[in-house]
């Protein structure tokens, strides 16, 4: 049976912290879903939303069962490969309890996609055929040339940026529409700032974070 938690805080980081201490596990053994954002009502005096997470323990990885999922994804990809014409290169390897799929391409665009979306297709599409063939199988989390990696830092360091300038300039700071992940790499680089805070306003699909200076 998974073990599963779900914590409320008023940060994401808040709230992930909970979670770890009923869990006791470490945050590379959870698979994190953030499932509200803090938030304040109108002017800050209205009544505010609480951030909201669920944890889930990852089991970990079967060494025979991962290697059969290795050599299946090798055949499917060789073989999408093949047919799409493309001479990029993968490697499989089990990295942080996960099985990973990296590919090397001199033209990553196609793979990658606006936003990261094609990435995110072509591993459904993998799993999708994995589960097909056996339910036995681990789950593949695909990444193109640290695509993934890199956004992650970018928005880390955009984040300590923006904090900067809304402490340099004394104002509040709205940064652009992004993903739920996305929101959630701000929040938690944020979180133990004792300059800021963070929350989560607008609607879906224009959903974004602002920055506030703590008062």
């Amino acid at each position: 049976m998974k073990r599963v938690t779900e914590q409320y805080g008023k940060t994401v980081e808040e709230a992930i912290r909970k979670g770890l201490e009923e869990l006791k596990v470490s945050r590379d053994e959870v698979k994190i879903e953030v499932i509200d954002e803090p938030s304040t009502g109108l002017l800050g005096m209205l009544s505010s939303k609480m951030a909201k997470v669920k944890l889930t323990v990852e089991k970990k990885l079967d060494a025979e069962v991962a290697n059969n999922t290795i050599v299946r994804v090798k055949e499917i990809v060789s073989e999408i490969f093949r047919i799409a014409n493309d001479d990029s290169t993968f490697e499989l390897k089990e990295e942080n309890n996960r099985v990973i799929l990296k590919v090397d391409s001199g033209k990553s665009a196609h793979l990658i996609g606006y936003k990261g979306k094609t990435i995110e297709a072509f591993q459904s599409v993998i799993n999708s055929i994995l589960q097909k063939d056996t339910e036995d199988c681990e789950k593949i989390f695909v990444e193109v040339n640290d695509y993934k990696e890199k956004k992650e830092e970018r928005l880390k360091e955009l984040a300590r940026r923006m904090a900067k300038n809304a402490e340099k300039y004394r104002k509040d700071i709205k940064l652009e529409p992004m993903s739920a992940y996305e929101r959630m790499i701000i929040h938690t680089e944020l979180a133990n700032s004792d300059k800021v805070t963070t929350e989560s306003i607008g609607q879906e699909p224009r959903r974004r974070v602002m920055i506030k200076l703590k008062r």
